[in-house]
């Protein structure tokens, strides 16, 4: 399997050093659904290509989540620095696109 074919389905680049991580996880994966199922296909090139995808999306999925994370953890300190108390009302909102959620990244490269 080559990094382009991954590359073509999600229709943007990745980083070497993600690839090679997805890679190992997407071949572990195939080799353990075809020691469960024993069908062929599960051993066809398409279907790695598939699986080296799937790990791409969850991984920028984690690392967004992370971020998002981080950002909020951020706004919390910056409001227990403006004010002591504990606040009155509790909401949780949707967080608005900012500059750093806007692209995705994955070890500080924008996928």
């Amino acid at each position: 399997m080559e990094k382009k074919e991954v590359e073509e389905l999600l229709k943007m680049e990745i980083p070497d050093s993600l690839f090679q991580r997805v890679l190992g996880y997407a071949e572990r994966k195939q080799r353990y659904i075809y020691n469960q199922t024993q069908e062929q296909t599960v051993m066809q090139n398409w279907y790695l290509v598939k699986l080296a995808e799937e790990y791409v999306r969850s991984f920028a999925f984690s690392e967004f989540t992370m971020c998002v994370c981080r950002e909020l953890k951020g706004m919390e300190k910056e409001h227990s620095a403006k004010s002591q108390s504990a606040p009155r009302n509790i909401h949780i909102v949707a967080c608005p696109a900012s500059e750093s959620n806007k692209n995705l990244q994955y070890g500080g490269k924008f996928l």
